[in-house]
């Protein structure tokens, strides 16, 4: 199977390419300039340099085609700050592209489109009551482009998404993702207020995702979205193991949820004096961080063949490397 990889030197393309290249598949891909200064692909890899949401669509066409399958790992994610409103930007940059790429893949005669989209997609379906969608532009985007991509399968057209909860992991030549989380706590002072009594999330590592992946498309999507779990872990474990890789710098304090919700209100009423907006809405997000956001990994494992792995130490690897 020759695949195609967009984002192929970012955390979860660059360990999906090499998951593939183990399992005797070829990859091509296509990644933001500049590459790293370490070597990341092999020499069998072409490698193109370019923003695939200013190519022309010719250029596109050029590189899907000769392609069995595509996968999808690009887009705007909740981390950004945007000048408000924000939701524009997030529809554009992963509905929109995600939706022109797709179908220029399919007019490229690939048969099997894959998408990395993220967890929250998953718990809108679980917690309806929270109108995920309507309260956070980001998670708007994403539920939005779930249903695009799903729409498009067809018989001559597999498609599917992975609904991706918190992801640890590193390479050569990036900077882990959560180095933004190390940063936000020494940002907070010695004391973090934080729930520490309620609330957790499913956890998998980078090895897992590309796995899943790879059984994705070595089957078929089949129009539908996995949830892809590896371990529920409460905040009352993930918290310390942080403060722990931190060298003790900070000391965690449970705040009870409308302490919580007030301060990340007083946060976002400063960055709306600054005409800014985050893909999650500040306001709101306690009712996200104060419950179990858990996935049974079962299922997701058993259809697309992806096993258990070590999570606790892919976390303290990742903040050991952030810190």
């Amino acid at each position: 199977m020759k695949v195609f990889i967009v984002g192929g030197t970012g955390l979860l393309g660059w360990h999906t390419l090499n998951e593939l290249l183990a399992r005797g598949h070829s990859v091509s891909t296509v990644a933001l300039p500049p590459l790293p200064v370490e070597k990341l692909l092999p020499d069998s890899v072409p490698c193109a340099l370019g923003n695939i949401f200013t190519m022309k669509d010719d250029e596109l066409l050029a590189l899907l085609r000769g392609h069995d399958a595509l996968f999808y790992a690009a887009g705007l994610d909740d981390r950004a700050v945007l000048d408000a409103p924000a939701y524009p930007k997030f529809h554009e940059a992963n509905v929109i592209q995600c939706e022109r790429v797709l179908a220029l893949a399919r007019r490229a005669g690939i048969r099997k489109a894959l998408v990395c989209g993220p967890y929250f997609t998953y718990c809108d379906g679980l917690w309806p009551s929270l109108k995920l969608g309507q309260r956070h532009p980001y998670i708007r985007s994403r539920l939005e482009q779930k249903r695009a991509v799903l729409a498009m399968h067809g018989p001559d057209f597999s498609t599917g998404v992975l609904e991706l909860p918190y992801i640890f992991g590193t390479m050569p030549g990036r900077k882990p993702l959560w180095t933004f989380l190390i940063e936000m706590l020494r940002n907070m002072g010695r004391v973090v207020f934080f729930p520490l009594r309620h609330g957790g999330t499913a956890m998998v590592t980078v090895k897992q995702v590309a796995q899943a992946a790879a059984g994705a498309l070595e089957g078929s999507p089949g129009g539908r979205a996995w949830p892809i779990g590896g371990i529920n872990m409460a905040w009352s474990e993930f918290l310390p193991m942080v403060q722990s890789s931190m060298g003790g710098a900070i000391r965690l304090v449970h705040a009870p949820k409308f302490v919580f919700t007030l301060g990340c209100k007083a946060l976002e009423s400063k960055l709306r004096k600054l005409g800014k907006e985050g893909g999650l809405s500040l306001g709101h997000l306690a009712d996200i961080l104060y419950r179990d956001a858990y996935i049974d990994p079962e299922p997701s494992m058993k259809a697309l063949g992806y096993g258990p792995d070590d999570v606790r130490l892919a976390i303290k690897d990742a903040i050991d490397q952030c810190v």
